[in-house]
């Protein structure tokens, strides 16, 4: 299977999880509407990697390049902590008191925001990285069995609902 071929399928997945047309993804990611909809057939004869990685990140993905022999150096230094409570802390860093990750959790669940979280939320649908917050969306789906489109239309709700500024959630 050709690199070009995972990333369409790839796109055009977290594109409909996410709830996003291919003209809003466009928009997103810096790419025209017609380069997206290529991408999603496979179609693109050629895209450079510079244009693959706005358009992967701009919904949260990544490449990655795996060598054959991993280096000790690949791993990790970070304590291996949820998405969740990285998602809680990155949303806390500007405020005196901190949202827990169960806070975070029931947010994004419930769809409801208490006044206490409501500008640490706003922080983090509009500031956080959207691989973050894909990885937020993967955990709950994993964890809870929660459908990833459920938990981004959440997402979106609380953004529109906190007046959030960025594209995605538009």
């Amino acid at each position: 299977m050709s690199t070009l071929h995972e990333i369409g399928n790839a796109v055009r997945l977290r594109r409909t999880e996410m709830g996003l047309t291919q003209e809003t993804l466009a928009h997103i990611s810096g790419l025209s509407r017609s380069t997206i909809n290529a991408v999603e057939k496979q179609s693109i004869g050629n895209l450079s990697i510079t244009r693959a990685e706005e358009l992967l990140d701009s919904i949260g993905l990544s490449m990655h390049v795996n060598s054959a022999t991993p280096s000790p150096a690949h791993k990790q230094s970070l304590p291996n902590r949820s998405a969740l409570d990285r998602a809680a802390a990155t949303a806390s860093v500007s405020y005196r008191s901190a949202m827990t990750a169960g806070q975070l959790e029931r947010a994004l669940l419930t769809g409801d925001a208490p006044d206490q979280i409501r500008p640490h939320l706003q922080a983090l649908l509009d500031e956080a990285p959207m691989s973050l917050l894909a990885k937020v969306v993967d955990e709950l789906h994993l964890e809870k069995g929660i459908v990833r489109t459920q938990v981004w239309s959440q997402m979106r709700r609380l953004a529109q609902d906190l007046q959030c500024f960025r594209r995605v959630w538009q």
